[in-house]
């Protein structure tokens, strides 16, 4: 008799743990896949389909796509925002989301000073050496969400524009 037993069809996704799922904002452990090739990649199997996995964890320095493309989506917003009264600068949407995220979120706060009455927020620094990882996607899924607020347009539209602008 012959072994008619299925092979196992497998992959290797790069995915990532998180508390929150981005899409639904559901507080429950989520897997999602870490990349726009990971997605390409999950695509082959079925919705719900219940897979096999084998996590291994990696200690993968943080993305340069994913800073490139913040910079680029603060640049869109401050093309957006700007007029012949008002101009901005990506620097200042970047200061803007930083203190809109650091108001709800006080990790982000570096420190408060208060200046005769007046109170000052220094917000944390997003470059390599200072924000971690998991630290930098926590920043970055509310920056992305206050970014699409500020030009009033939705996450995948800002995104699907600045990419469009950085070819």
């Amino acid at each position: 008799m012959k072994n008619t037993k299925k092979k196992k069809r497998s992959i290797s996704i790069p995915t990532q743990l998180r508390k929150q799922c981005p899409a639904c904002d559901f507080y429950y452990p989520h897997i999602i896949p870490y990349g726009d090739e990971a997605e390409e990649k999950l695509k082959e199997f079925l919705l719900y389909q219940i897979l096999e996995s084998k996590f291994t964890g990696t200690k993968r320095e943080r993305s340069i796509a994913q800073l490139g493309l913040y910079w680029k989506c603060c640049t869109v917003v401050a093309e957006l925002l700007s007029d012949h009264n008002n101009q901005w600068e990506k620097e200042d949407i970047d200061f803007e989301v930083k203190i809109t995220v650091g108001k709800k979120n006080p990790w982000m706060i570096k420190h408060f000073k208060m200046v005769n009455g007046i109170p000052y927020i220094e917000p944390i620094s997003i470059s390599f050496p200072n924000l971690k990882v998991l630290d930098a996607n926590k920043y970055f899924d509310k920056a992305f969400r206050e970014l699409a607020d500020m030009a009033q347009m939705t996450e995948d539209e800002l995104v699907a524009l600045a990419k469009s602008k950085m070819r």
